[in-house]
């Protein structure tokens, strides 16, 4: 059900609603929430392409001409901005999406390979970076669906689930709900690996901490 509402410069996506197809002539910013693009070939099935967070211009691709269908779907919450530009301002702008895009294209790369406690923790980093860059203490996070999380890390979502069981029990995350987490970014990126064994939090402390 297509629950999008729309005001004088901007439409709001609930989560995990797509973007319309007649919206997707449209060049749009992302003001806030996040957003995955999945792309398909001619006969093949549609797969995850990177994932458009705050700040990022989505529907280059189409502008451009792509024979690629894509689609574009909101993570969480979206609030998205058209970008109305000519000239030398659209030229600046496309460059700009270039730059981005290739980002998020190598950042695939980090969600998807190595331990997969090592993807999860990279993509928690990535949703709380693109809200609080800079954040020094704990702060909540607003998170995809656990089906969405483990299709971006290319995982199974029971091993999503153990990885998180794993961070509640070191304490890395203060609070979990279904679509929100509490955690440090500092204390989280320190870590270079969460066991995602069960195994006893005093052990695995001892583990990280090298004793």
């Amino acid at each position: 059900m297509n629950t999008s509402t729309s005001s004088p410069g901007r439409t709001i996506l609930a989560a995990r609603e797509e973007l319309a197809t007649r919206d997707q002539a449209q060049m749009w910013r992302v003001a806030s929430g996040a957003m995955r693009i999945d792309s398909a070939v001619e006969g093949e099935a549609s797969r995850f392409m990177r994932l458009a967070l705050p700040g990022d211009v989505i529907g280059v691709e189409q502008w451009v001409g792509t024979a690629d269908r894509l689609s574009f779907r909101a993570l969480t919450e979206v609030c998205l901005t058209p970008v109305l530009a000519q000239g030398t301002p659209m030229m600046q702008i496309l460059m700009e999406t270039v730059v981005v895009a290739h980002q998020r294209c190598r950042e695939v790369v980090s969600l998807r390979t190595g331990p997969v406690s090592r993807r999860v923790k990279c993509l928690l980093l990535m949703f709380a970076d693109s809200v609080s860059p800079d954040a020094t203490r704990s702060s909540e996070c607003v998170l995809p669906n656990l089906s969405d999380m483990a299709d971006i890390v290319d995982a199974a979502p029971e091993t999503v689930s153990r990885v998180f069981s794993s961070m509640r029990q070191l304490d890395f995350l203060q609070d979990r709900k279904p679509h929100k987490a509490r955690f440090s970014s500092l204390t989280l990126r320190a870590q270079e690996l969460i066991p995602g064994m069960t195994v006893s939090s005093a052990l695995q402390r001892s583990q990280l901490a090298g004793v």
